[in-house]
């Protein structure tokens, strides 16, 4: 049976499909810590579905966590999917800017501008969507029989 709940009281939409695999929303609204509490929830909820992929995928949620923090108006929330085959990262920004997440060319020399080219690199495929007042950046890495027979 299919169950949708309303979004939690920071506005994370929470969305639970039990026939789809496991889900796990945190909160990371007002914390000072986000990519840190990011990173545990990722490790304490996914190392067993990531296996040998969980470095990637901890480097990828630091870096759309980042991103979020520094790009738009604050970061809402991680949404953890797993099914059979994949495991999705999904972070929930509050909006404040129309611009959208895209790769771009950073100084050689800069200290920043690269994270998007290594969500890239790193998860088997990522992308934007509309969320709430914000935006959602989907991160998705393969996990299941069908990344093992792909290499």
């Amino acid at each position: 049976m299919n169950r949708t709940l309303s979004p939690d009281r920071e506005g994370v939409p929470v969305e639970v499909r039990p026939s789809a695999g496991a889900c796990r929303v945190i909160s990371l609204a007002g914390s000072g810590r986000a990519e840190q509490r990011a990173r545990e929830a990722v490790r304490n909820t996914c190392s067993e579905f990531l296996g040998a992929r969980l470095p990637d995928a901890l480097l990828v949620v630091t870096e759309l966590v980042a991103n979020a923090a520094s790009h738009t108006a604050g970061v809402r929330g991680l949404m953890l999917h797993h099914d059979r085959n994949t495991t999705s990262l999904t972070v929930f920004d509050r909006g404040g800017t129309a611009n959208w997440p895209h790769a771009t060319e950073a100084d050689p020399l800069a200290e920043s501008g690269r994270g998007l080219h290594l969500v890239n690199a790193l998860a088997d495929s990522w992308h934007a969507r509309p969320a709430l007042d914000g935006k959602a950046v989907t991160a998705v890495f393969r996990t299941g029989t069908g990344a093992a027979e792909s290499d």
